[in-house]
């Protein structure tokens, strides 16, 4: 009889103490994981409708928020179960700075991703100059970023390098201005070049009215006339543009006898004896 009192007592002692904070724990637990799932999906699909940040960056976001939540809700059940937080924050933040001194690139590269996604310098699509390796931005993650050259080639960039590197974005214009340098001789009739190089620039609706294109004679080279040529057009069909002028107006220029000088080098020969 008194070994049962014992249980009974024990018991009581258990679920008043013990037993209640791990009930609790339980149940915040229960309670904290379905908050969690309803916030993180309701901050991701806020972000991912926003105008205003990428998918790279909404993706970014609600890994940051889960996480953070995720830290908090550990943290309240810990404290439920009788536990010192403090402890466990001091012994977490150690442990955070070893890892921290061990990877500094890596967290390098992880601060100029978050930079990367959020003062957005280009983004996927656009094409880009990164340090004098150039092509189209396929992705943007937190610790690098991956491009596709024109030859068809994939190379990642760390962050940390891109950040450190001059960055030319030619696609984050709506225009974007094609620059010809066209040498002719010096006999060429400088009225009937202009009109004839402007007529054809007319024709091509691809060409932007404004800014005006521009065509006007601009260096007096060792053996021609060098004109410059400046027009603007949309930036998704520069290069077809570009081809097509430069293709054009070589068409025309021959058609209408118009000489394109080139470099030549003349040899005189002298026979033995002659002075």
């Amino acid at each position: 009889m008194e070994l049962w009192e014992q249980i009974k007592t024990a018991l009581w002692e258990f679920f008043n103490g013990t037993g209640k904070a791990i009930a609790w724990a339980l149940v915040i637990l229960a309670v904290g994981l379905l908050l969690i799932a309803v916030v993180t999906k309701a901050v991701q699909k806020n972000t991912m409708k926003s105008r205003k940040i990428d998918n790279a960056a909404a993706s970014f976001v609600t890994s940051v928020v889960s996480l953070v939540a995720y830290v908090g809700l550990m943290l309240v059940i810990i404290g439920t179960l009788g536990f010192s937080t403090e402890s466990i924050i001091t012994a977490f933040s150690s442990v955070m700075l070893a890892i921290a001194l061990g990877l500094q690139n890596t967290l390098a590269s992880l601060a100029n991703g978050i930079l990367l996604i959020f003062t957005k310098p280009f983004q996927a699509g656009d094409y880009v100059d990164i340090g004098g390796t150039s092509g189209t931005v396929k992705e943007i993650k937190l610790f690098s970023v991956k491009i596709v050259t024109p030859d068809n080639l994939t190379i990642v960039i760390p962050n940390n390098t891109v950040f450190g590197s001059t960055i030319i974005n030619y696609s984050k214009m709506p225009l974007r201005r094609i620059d010809i340098v066209l040498p002719v001789s010096y006999d060429v009739d400088v009225a009937k070049l202009k009109e004839l190089v402007n007529g054809l620039i007319a024709k091509d609706t691809r060409i932007a009215k404004d800014p005006a294109p521009f065509f006007r004679l601009t260096e007096y080279g060792e053996s021609s006339l060098n004109f410059t040529l400046r027009a603007w057009t949309n930036t998704s069909i520069y290069w077809d543009v570009r081809f097509d002028l430069m293709e054009g107006i070589l068409e025309a220029l021959r058609e209408n006898g118009v000489e394109i000088p080139f470099n030549q080098l003349d040899v005189h020969v002298k026979s033995n004896g002659e002075v």
